[in-house]
């Protein structure tokens, strides 16, 4: 049965348990969290559901994980051990670019993560080794205090937003092709329409053709990279 005890809220501010099955531990029971949520996202996971993937009742789950929501938040870390960062480069703007694109590249496997890091604490080993290895390969460029916290949210903040815009333009044509829409019929002559009011508008849009979303996507990231990475560079104490 759920434990009557106080949660006492991030499951990282309490001790981890002693196995006492076998069959079990936090890290199976974590990893099929994140199997679970990678291949149904939220919807899908359930204590009951992780326990019929384990084999065992869904009462012996919570020895490990108390709540859902701290399966999620110990899913979340999980997935944040992927993203590469490098302490000890040298260079800051290889370092930062390279943790940059780890983060992107797990969100996209992970998209399902994307909701959790505005609503979890991220108080986990990994999410602190990141934060630590972000922090002070910007410190090293004479950022502090506030604009040191400024500058690393900005760097996520463009990896987040990147990450959102790219799944829901994936989203957005995976439902056209279901429904079979078909827009090129339909597109020029509502494009003579507004020409009149929106000429710039207007002329990028009859110029685009059907994207390579995975290709187009690593473009527009990398263009807005390198104009933050610039921007911090121009903003660098002296």
């Amino acid at each position: 049965m759920p434990s009557t005890e106080t949660p006492g809220g991030s499951v990282w501010l309490r001790p981890e348990r002693p196995p006492r099955d076998r069959r079990l531990s936090r890290h199976r029971v974590v990893d099929t969290a994140v199997a679970v949520l990678d291949a149904e996202g939220h919807r899908g996971l359930s204590m009951r559901r992780i326990a019929a993937e384990l084999g065992v009742t869904a009462g012996s789950l919570y020895w490990y994980v108390r709540t859902k929501d701290d399966l999620l938040e110990l899913a979340l870390d999980r997935v944040l051990g992927e993203v590469d960062a490098d302490l000890d480069e040298p260079d800051w703007r290889h370092a930062l670019a390279t943790l940059a694109r780890s983060n992107r590249a797990m969100l996209l496997r992970h998209p399902w993560a994307l909701s959790e890091l505005t609503v979890r604490p991220n108080l986990g080993p990994n999410a602190l080794a990141l934060a630590e290895t972000g922090l002070r390969q910007l410190a090293s460029t004479g950022f502090a205090d506030e604009d040191l916290d400024a500058a690393m949210a900005m760097i996520n903040d463009h990896v987040v937003g990147a990450v959102i815009a790219e799944v829901a333009w994936r989203d957005a044509l995976a439902r056209m092709d279901e429904t079979g829409t078909d827009w090129s019929e339909r597109v020029p002559a509502y494009l003579q329409e507004i020409t009149d009011r929106h000429p710039m508008l207007s002329r990028r849009m009859a110029a685009a053709t059907k994207p390579d979303v995975e290709r187009e996507s690593e473009r527009r990231f990398e263009f807005a990279l390198t104009c933050l990475l610039d921007g911090l560079a121009a903003r660098r104490p002296t």
